[in-house]
């Protein structure tokens, strides 16, 4: 009888096989955590591992455009040098008339939402006084159009004002605009200096 109660409950065990079945155990639950903590080591190790990974490509891909920064640099220079000469050409001395600056300026207000209210050309060189209205977004874009190439326009005098208009403020521009380095060119004349 004593056989089948020690064969069958771990209560009934002598201590040595009851110490043994502890150890067993426990042994098993360290085993399975230090399984699960490596486990998780090693995920940990793969991410850092790939990210490792990631940040020497994006290193390499920097060193790269780095290294090509120089040959952009001239080709840029080149290319601005190119444009630079193809604006003289294009924009010649006996092209520079005052319809031109009109055209270039009225074609920029309409695109920038304004109004062009006057023109008056100045004698003696391609220069102009303008009148305009509109809004402040549409006159700073009006500004930065027609100072960038080809025929840059340089503003010598600016005034703005504001005034009401059904409840929405209006701006209004009164400014001297002159493209630079330009003389005015009428019909082939050209003035001759005295002796």
């Amino acid at each position: 009888m004593s056989q089948v109660r020690w064969r069958t409950h771990p209560a009934h065990w002598p201590r040595l096989a009851r110490l043994a079945l502890c150890l067993l155990v426990a042994l098993s639950c360290a085993g399975s955590g230090l399984l699960l903590a490596v486990s998780d080591l090693e995920d940990s190790r793969q991410a850092a591992r790939q990210r490792q990974q990631d940040l020497r490509a994006q290193y390499q891909a920097a060193l790269t455009q780095r290294a090509q920064q120089p040959a952009l640099r001239s080709r840029e220079s080149a290319l601005l040098m190119q444009l630079t000469a193809q604006q003289a050409q294009l924009w010649s001395a006996d092209q520079l008339q005052p319809d031109l600056l009109h055209t270039k300026l009225a074609r920029r207000a309409s695109e920038c939402g304004l109004t062009l209210e006057s023109f008056k050309p100045l004698s003696g060189k391609l220069a102009a006084t303008i009148a305009l209205r509109g809004s402040h977004a549409g006159l700073l874009r009006f500004v930065e159009l027609v100072s960038s190439l080809p025929l840059p326009v340089l503003f010598e005098r600016l005034d703005i004002n504001v005034s009401e208009q059904d409840d929405q403020a209006i701006l209004q521009l009164h400014a001297t605009v002159s493209a630079p380095g330009a003389a005015l060119v009428s019909g082939g004349d050209t003035k001759e200096s005295a002796p």
